[in-house]
């Protein structure tokens, strides 16, 4: 199950500015309710849609940024966060509103947060039908709204701005091929296992314990799978029982070891293993097992290579904190997707556990889902560990890291700090696979 690769596309601007009457514009739809009572988009709102001159993109329709009740600044806060995500910034501009209201210090955040974290910026003018009576009323000229509207860019000649009546819609084309030169090219797919060949298969060792959902895979899985069918890679799977492979019954931890090692040599007639993939969790008993030769990593640090394009230099660095953690230090562990914890979570339980007895005193807390924790609450943490992110963008998983740059703590992945925990030998062997990480190390 490959996840599609969208450009994120943000809406912004101040209330009944035309946002969601733009939104509703490109997908030719009422995907946004358009009503003159402030305060009418109550949360972002999200839209698949196709534009063929960029691809697959996901369009946000944001709330006012200017609403002033305590419900609008929470409606902020999550406006603000979408803003440092986006590949694309709107910001939609109503100019008449702006001029006649005296103060343009809403379209001045957003430009001003979007130039902060490097995000494209593109206008649209809402130029309304009933305009030109309020500015008559006011005795100004359209041209004066416009400059007064656009004074806010610091590169005036170089943003693109587009001039239209939003509820137009005659303009929809106009629109999407606006955002589509905009927006900029798409970027090269990141590949998923970018260090395997035709010669040798890849055994995927999973373990399916009680975590494991009842009638399908984990993305991850499933993605590995269809990753290397597509290559033309031979495929194997297994599955250790892992309660088993750890009892104290030497006999019955030999029988698991040697019908593992056993399934790896059985390819050796059609080229061997060229490497195992395993779950996090298993990573000691993988590391013990499988042969030097064969190479080895983790699910997690494969997702996480990806969704961060390729460069997982700041998860790397992230792992020398871990040995200067201390007693009384906070640890954040965060998970990008929501489910229900039971048994031997690796989030929840697993990774303090381990983490705990490595460092005694150590304190936890856990963030899942969509909720990250603002950069002013990031700064009591010693360290952050995230997952390898296989349920959000890598728009996402940027803007986190960012945020964690901005407080100055230090970031690593599941898989790499549970390969830290099994010694720098075993975390040595998860990243050797990686060909950023060896062109890194040359």
């Amino acid at each position: 199950m490959p996840r599609i690769e969208r450009k994120l596309i943000g809406i912004f601007g101040r209330i009944n500015a035309g946002k969601s009457t733009c939104m509703n514009l490109l997908t030719r739809q009422e995907t946004s309710l358009v009503d003159p009572q402030p305060g009418t988009t109550a949360d972002i709102k999200s839209a698949l849609m196709e534009i063929h001159a960029v691809g697959p993109v996901e369009l946000l329709d944001t709330a006012g940024l200017d609403e002033v009740s305590p419900l609008g600044q929470k409606k902020r806060r999550k406006t603000l966060a979408a803003l440092t995500e986006v590949d694309l910034a709107v910001l939609v501009v109503d100019p008449v509103q702006t001029l006649l209201l005296g103060d343009p210090a809403v379209e001045d955040a957003i430009v001003t947060i979007a130039h902060h974290h490097d995000r494209r910026l593109c206008v649209v003018l809402n130029r309304r039908a009933d305009g030109a009576e309020h500015l008559r009323a006011s005795g100004a000229t359209w041209s004066e709204a416009r400059r007064f509207a656009l004074s806010v860019l610091p590169d005036r000649a170089g943003t693109p701005v587009l001039e239209l009546d939003l509820a137009d819609r005659e303009r929809s084309g106009e629109l999407a091929a606006f955002l589509a030169s905009a927006v900029g090219p798409a970027a090269d797919a990141t590949p998923l296992l970018p260090m395997v060949h035709r010669h040798g298969a890849v055994v995927l060792h999973i373990p399916l314990d009680e975590e494991s959902p009842s009638g399908r895979l984990l993305r991850p899985q499933e993605m590995a799978m269809e990753a290397l069918l597509r290559a033309g890679v031979p495929v194997g799977l297994y599955r250790v029982d892992l309660s088993l492979a750890r009892c104290s019954n030497p006999a019955v931890v030999e029988r698991q070891r040697r019908n593992f090692v056993g399934f790896l040599a059985s390819f050796e007639r059609c080229g061997g293993v060229q490497l195992v993939l395993t779950d996090s969790q298993a990573i000691d008993l993988m590391n013990a097992w499988v042969p030097g030769e064969i190479s080895l990593t983790t699910f997690s640090i494969m997702m996480v290579n990806q969704t961060a394009c390729g460069d997982m230099s700041v998860f790397i660095d992230g792992t020398r904190a871990l040995d200067t953690l201390r007693a009384g230090d906070r640890v954040l562990i965060a998970e990008a997707c929501n489910h229900d914890r039971i048994a031997e979570d690796i989030g929840t339980v697993q990774l303090p556990r381990k983490l705990a007895a490595a460092v005694p005193g150590l304190e936890f807390d856990h963030a899942f889902g969509r909720e990250f924790p603002e950069s002013a609450e990031l700064r009591r943490y010693r360290l952050a560990i995230h997952c390898g992110g296989c349920m959000i963008r890598p728009q996402k998983l940027a803007a986190r890291v960012a945020r964690l740059r901005e407080a100055g703590i230090p970031v690593t992945n599941y898989g790499l700090a549970l390969s830290w925990y099994e010694g720098k030998a075993t975390l040595g062997r998860v990243l050797a696979p990686w060909p950023s990480v060896r062109r890194g190390a040359e």
